[in-house]
């Protein structure tokens, strides 16, 4: 089974398997999106995600707790803690 994602700055569509992680979806298309740190605490691969929402990994307290404080719009997400589930639409925030 699978999912598309759909990057909407570059209008680009990638197939993946479901599950696949979010920054090797990345990597492996050659999406603009940048990734710092990797584990959720640098804010530089926060993307917008356009649709969708529900076909993305659950949030987990820790992503939680520091878009909290960085005050993030609700439909805000870190790009390194994501694993895709199904369709998705996804804007680069960076």
């Amino acid at each position: 089974m699978s999912a598309m994602v759909h990057f909407s700055l570059e209008d680009m569509d990638v197939e993946v398997p479901l599950g696949a992680a979010f920054l090797d979806v990345v990597e492996a298309s050659g999406a603009d999106v940048t990734f710092g740190c990797r584990n959720g605490t640098c804010g530089t691969c926060r993307v917008r995600i356009d649709a969708g929402a529900e076909n993305l990994s659950p949030m987990k307290r820790e992503e939680r707790d520091f878009l909290g404080s960085i005050e993030a719009a609700p439909d805000e997400r870190l790009g390194c803690q994501l694993c895709i589930q199904g369709d998705v639409r996804i804007s680069y925030l960076g």
